[in-house]
């Protein structure tokens, strides 16, 4: 029987590639250690689902802990109800193993669960779809196969460490590891788990998602999972006792301890060998959101592919994203925004790019926990929805390259489009004649129609260019925003009016660093010219106007008497913009040194906004976040052929601006 275990092992090891793998366990195991343009701590990134499966457990934030950063109550209560023999076997117990193959439960060492989780992950029955007595008998015999091996190249100590920072609690939020597991169940770092504690995280493991809990779980049923966790951590906590790793009275205090993880809310009675569980809820007060980095780890991941960096070689990014930043636009997003709490089925994302070069400095999506690490779910750059009037002002800045100025002037009067009646948001029409500049202000649809008709086609080459995607089941004028994008993408088209007409590509990738913290080449930040810069300036100085005019709709982004005395007054334009079926409204918005666009709605497309969000401009209430982040750059160069007419700029007479023809997409 063993000659046929070692060689079914060996045929396992083989056709899984595990042997290059465990050769190379633990740099698999290590996560990307990831920072903000000033080098503060945004989390980290795994391996996760990179290629063929590390491991079992979806991506998720984690954060590796040495040995000596968790409790030894933790490491004896894991160590005792796992394997006890761990510190004396070379990675199988031979006692145990009988039973470990037959019933594919139990019986297996912390070294072969280790196996399990990471380099076997995908194999055989574990994490796959496929189930059956051969499968579980073959990794099983992988398992002893490799084992030892894990154990001779590594050592136990580190074959330790790497177990506790990669057992997967998989029911608790996606949560991986000692340390996420002590902060979202406790809230305490793991050096400072409690035997009680420690007991009650090991007797989770058989079957993590028993933690979780809903609101709307009836209250029998979350008492009866709650006592089932407290009768498993009593389990735990009685192999310690009966193998001499904790004294009496260390196990009477642990006993007589109620134990109230974040999540829940339990009731006691009795007090200690007596302690028992009377009621258990889910905590209304629970919250707990994922490191900033979470939600952007698969975005890093597919930057480092398109940059030529396989991320397994990356031990340590630097990105653009400013922490600070970041916390206040995640606060907003996945918080309650700036106007209350989002309706359900109604999604945000916001995005706010540095408008030299282009890198991202913060990006958030409402969505939030375990579907943010899906970079569908990832709002702020996936969701592709109809851009509404946001476009606007890039229909002007191309007019502006044709002869068109901020004071030219147009009817705002009945007009048509391929036989469509265009209708103004107001309903009616003011039947006078009124500039760019006003009618940009009031966002006439009127106006952008006879603007924008005779240069539809150069506005299709521009939204191409600008990665915006036509939608071919929308026949309405182009000029009124039937064209679909991101929000990452609106915010970078307008930083290129504060960029003396230059877009950059929007990116993350500040500085890239190999496991042995040696540099990696990065390319450069793809920026081409989109307008003239008389015609930047212009179109930077029509969006100022939209907030500094009468006429406009965002008059509350004025600055304030307060940020006007503590030299937060920097110049700020933004125009909003709303669907016809209302199921998407916008706000986009530019300052000297920041560009930032806001999307709320359904990604669906199959309700509407609710009406207070869009006639309070709830969007545009967004991008007065502008004014809160720390500017060194306060005002835009006024480039040379530009003048003022009554405070409105407009190239100096007999200037005729032309932009460049549009990159290529």
């Amino acid at each position: 029987m063993t000659l046929g275990l070692l060689g079914l092992g060996v045929a396992g090891a083989l056709s899984t590639g595990a042997l290059g793998r465990v050769w190379n366990l633990r740099s698999e195991l290590l996560p990307i250690e990831v920072q903000d343009r000033r080098g503060a701590p945004l989390g980290v990134i795994d391996h996760c689902r990179e290629g063929n499966a590390v491991n079992a457990v979806p991506c998720r934030e984690s954060l590796s802990v040495p040995l000596t950063g968790v409790s030894e109550a933790f490491l004896l209560a894991y160590v005792a109800k796992e394997d006890v023999r761990f510190f004396s076997h070379p990675g199988v117990d031979l006692g145990r193993l009988p039973r470990a193959v037959l019933s594919g439960a139990g019986g297996s060492t912390i070294t072969m669960q280790l196996l399990k989780n990471s380099v076997l992950a995908g194999h055989f029955d574990y994490d796959t779809d496929r189930r059956g007595p051969l499968l579980t008998v073959a990794r099983k015999a992988t398992e002893f196969v490799l084992a030892p091996l894990v154990t001779w190249r590594y050592g136990r100590r580190e074959v330790l460490a790497m177990s506790v920072n990669s057992l997967p609690w998989i029911g608790i939020g996606q949560r991986k590891g000692v340390y996420d597991a002590s902060r979202a169940v406790f809230g305490v770092e793991p050096a400072d788990l409690s035997l009680a504690q420690s007991a009650f995280l090991v007797g989770l493991l058989p079957a993590p998602g028993r933690y979780l809990v809903q609101e709307d779980t009836p209250p029998e049923t979350a008492t009866a999972r709650f006592r089932w966790m407290r009768a498993q951590q009593l389990v735990t906590l009685n192999i310690l006792r009966s193998h001499g790793l904790v004294s009496d009275g260390a196990y009477a205090q642990a006993v007589a301890t109620p134990v109230q993880p974040r999540l829940w809310r339990v009731e006691y009675a009795g007090s200690g060998a007596d302690l028992r569980v009377v009621s258990a809820a889910r905590n209304p007060d629970y919250a707990n959101e994922p490191e900033p980095v979470w939600a952007m780890q698969e975005l890093v991941r597919r930057e480092l592919r398109r940059a030529g960096v396989d991320p397994k070689r990356v031990g340590r990014v630097v990105l653009t994203i400013d922490a600070q930043a970041q916390a206040a636009l995640t606060q907003r997003v996945q918080g309650e925004g700036a106007t209350g709490p989002r309706a359900a089925g109604v999604a945000e994302g916001a995005a706010v790019v540095d408008v030299r070069g282009g890198g991202i400095v913060a990006l958030a999506s409402s969505t939030g926990g375990s579907l943010s690490s899906d970079p569908g779910r990832q709002w702020a750059a996936s969701a592709l929805r109809p851009v509404a009037s946001t476009v606007k002002p890039l229909l002007y800045a191309l007019a502006f390259g044709d002869g068109v100025t901020q004071l030219s002037a147009f009817r705002d009067e009945a007009t048509g489009y391929a036989g469509q009646a265009i209708r103004n948001n107001s309903g009616g029409f003011l039947n006078r004649a009124v500039t760019v500049r006003e009618a940009n202000a009031r966002s006439l649809n009127t106006v952008a129609v006879q603007v924008g008709t005779p240069r539809e086609k150069a506005l299709r080459r521009t939204l191409d260019a600008l990665g915006y995607r036509a939608d071919a089941g929308n026949t309405s004028s182009v000029s009124l925003g039937t064209y679909r994008a991101a929000p990452l993408d609106v915010a970078a088209a307008y930083a290129s009016f504060a960029n003396g007409g230059t877009r950059c590509e929007p990116h993350l990738l500040a500085e890239v660093y190999d496991r042995a913290g040696r540099p990696l080449s990065l390319p450069r930040p793809d920026c081409a010219p989109l307008w003239d810069e008389v015609v930047a300036y212009e179109t930077f100085d029509l969006l100022t106007g939209a907030v500094s005019s009468n006429a406009g709709h965002v008059k509350f982004l004025r600055p304030t008497a307060w940020q006007r005395l503590s030299g937060r007054a920097m110049p700020l334009g933004a125009k909003s913009g709303t669907t016809d079926d209302v199921n998407d409204t916008w706000c986009a918005a530019v300052t000297p040194q920041y560009a930032m666009a806001v999307w709320i709605g359904d990604p669906h497309g199959r309700q509407s906004v609710p009406v207070n969000l869009y006639r309070d401009q709830a969007a545009c209430r967004e991008v007065g976040l502008l004014r809160d982040l720390p500017h060194d750059r306060t005002s835009v160069p006024v480039p040379p052929g530009v003048t003022t007419v009554g405070g409105v700029a407009v190239p100096l007479p007999g200037l005729n601006p032309r932009n460049p023809a549009p990159p290529a997409p």
